[in-house]
């Protein structure tokens, strides 16, 4: 154990223990967040000041710590708020003081992580470390950030107690432990020497071709694994070879149906190759038929084509028809509206033109009036002139008087007169085109009724219209899946032409090779020759390695003499 790696332990330790003093210490501080807050709004000069400052003291001298403090981010950089110092201590850092630590801690506090740093020396204190954490309130928000200095002076007397205690207890340890080692070495090393020397035995013995050999496994590790599995090699070595010899025999059996079954093929590859030569006629046959069958299938599609391409101008006529049919139902339509309000107008009319009629009669009947007015005017006056004349010399004015009343009352009846005409004539004329309003009007009734009933018809053939396009949709579709199946057909027809073609190449491939395999059982014969003098070798070979079977039927004839 190497000084610098004991003093690497301790520094850790001593990080963990002061980060998590300063983590449960920023746990409690969180609780105190509106007290924080009031000496960020009040100073140092309250009471929640001096009480965080003296919980920070006591909490650095039962800690035995260097030094505690609470600080803040602001837009001015990292500043004291609450230290920790002593009361008396004149040297403590009042609120908003600079505070100067590693640029690297910055960065994780913000993001609400603790960081601790290396030992450093400060010219004050000597070598300390240092560990911050983040202070957040019940909603998880960070209200500040927590400081911890803790003095590295101790770090290399720690050290030196810690490997001077591990001298004094490691080194008679290690001494016991070394020659209790080195006995399960040799104890150890006495048994993988006994566990070779079985395995060498029996591969010496396997080697001089007894396979019937037994290997002990003495050790549980991999020697003893090796011996294992050496026995069951070459027991499984001895399976093989008692396979083999009874294989040979089979081999030797199956070289005599080889040499049978060669006669056999080569007479089935000559129907074969006869076959073949038929179906290859019948394929070229078929081939010829296919593209006559491929040819009609054209002259089909382009008869569907046509089809096609009438159907869609039916299709175009017909939506053409309907937009026609639209554009004159709604002229109608209009129309319609116009004669709708020719009629109202032609009422409006007819009733102004009654009115009027009423009217004039009663003019006339005010003329009628004003003559009976004129004649006593006229008889007035024949009477004022009679009295006048009588009257002698004093009636002379009023004779004046009475001949002028006479002269306009002649003036007013041949001005009745002229009205009475004028009305007359104005009755007559209201009456001829009451007339002419009455026949406006029952002709705008027909018009209208006519409108109505063109566009009743319009209807009918908007509805005739749709269900011709329906049809001709239907009829499109339809004349689609035409073509859809013309291809279907084509490709089927290709695809009938392609396998006909490769049927007659397989043919004459199939012919080829029946003729391959005509030769073929004649080298069959000859290998199945070869095959019998090969079995008979394996035989020989195998008679030479000593087997169980073989060791038991041996003892058997021993028994039996």
């Amino acid at each position: 154990m190497s000084r610098s790696a004991v003093e690497q332990a301790a520094l850790a330790t001593m990080q963990k223990d002061t980060q998590r003093l300063a983590e449960n210490t920023a746990a409690w501080l969180g609780t105190q967040s509106a007290a924080i807050q009031t000496i960020y709004e009040k100073g140092e000069d309250n009471e929640a000041y001096r009480t965080l400052r003296e919980e920070l003291a006591n909490l650095r001298k039962q800690s035995g710590v260097l030094y505690v403090y609470m600080m803040n981010k602001t837009d001015a950089g990292w500043i004291y708020t609450v230290d920790g110092a002593d009361w008396d201590d004149e040297n403590y850092s009042p609120l908003g003081s600079e505070v100067v630590f590693d640029a690297d801690v910055g960065g994780p506090l913000l993001a609400g992580q603790t960081a601790n740093t290396a030992v450093v020396h400060n010219e004050l204190f000597g070598s300390l470390f240092s560990s911050f954490t983040p202070i957040f309130d019940a909603d998880g928000k960070a209200i500040g950030y927590l400081g911890v200095d803790v003095s590295a002076n101790t770090l290399a007397e720690v050290t030196s107690i810690t490997l001077a205690d591990a001298y004094r207890v490691i080194i008679p340890v290690f001494a016991g432990v070394l020659l209790l080692s080195m006995l399960i070495m040799l104890l150890v090393v006495n048994r993988l020497l006994k566990q070779v020397s079985g395995i060498k035995r029996g591969l010496e013995q396997a080697a001089e071709g007894n396979l019937d050999i037994s290997v002990p496994r003495i050790t549980a590790d991999q020697l003893g694994d090796i011996a294992t599995l050496t026995e069951h090699m070459t027991s499984r070595v001895a399976g093989m070879i008692e396979q083999i010899k009874q294989g040979s025999q089979t081999l030797v059996q199956s070289a005599g149906h080889v040499e049978a079954s060669s006669g056999t093929n080569r007479m089935q590859a000559e129907e074969l190759t006869r076959a073949i030569r038929e179906i290859a006629a019948g394929s070229t046959q078929q081939a010829e038929q296919t593209e006559q069958a491929s040819l009609l299938t054209d002259r089909l599609g382009g008869m569907i084509d046509e089809v096609g391409s009438y159907v869609r101008e039916f299709t175009d006529m017909s939506e053409h028809l309907g937009s026609v049919q639209g554009e004159v139902s709604r002229e109608h339509e209009a129309l319609l509206a116009k004669s709708r309000d020719n009629s109202r107008r032609t009422a409006d009319l007819t009733a102004m033109s009654r009115e009027l009629d009423e009217k004039s009669r009663l003019a006339s009947s005010i003329s009628g009036q004003l003559n009976n007015i004129v004649k006593q005017t006229q008889i007035l006056s024949l009477n004022a002139t009679i009295e006048a004349s009588r009257a002698g010399e004093a009636g002379k004015g009023f004779a004046v008087v009475a001949g002028e009343m006479g002269n306009l009352a002649s003036q007013s009846k041949d001005s009745i007169l002229e009205i009475e005409k004028i009305l007359s004539s104005f009755v007559e004329q209201v009456g001829r085109m009451n007339k002419h309003f009455e026949t406006n009007r029952v002709s705008a009734q027909e018009q209208e009724a006519q409108i109505s009933g063109c566009l009743e018809t319009f209807g009918e053939v908007l509805k005739i219209s749709g269900q011709v396009e329906h049809l001709a949709g239907r009829l499109d579709e339809r004349t689609t899946s035409m073509q859809e199946a013309r291809r279907e057909v084509e490709q089927h027809m290709n695809d009938i032409a392609a396998a006909t073609e490769q049927t007659s190449a397989m043919s004459e491939e199939v012919s080829a090779s029946a003729d391959e395999q005509q030769r073929s059982a004649e080298e069959l014969s000859g290998i199945a020759q070869q095959l019998a003098e090969l079995s008979n070798n394996l035989q020989s070979a195998a008679g030479q390695f000593r087997t169980r079977s073989v060791d038991s039927a041996e003892r058997t004839q021993e028994r039996t003499a």
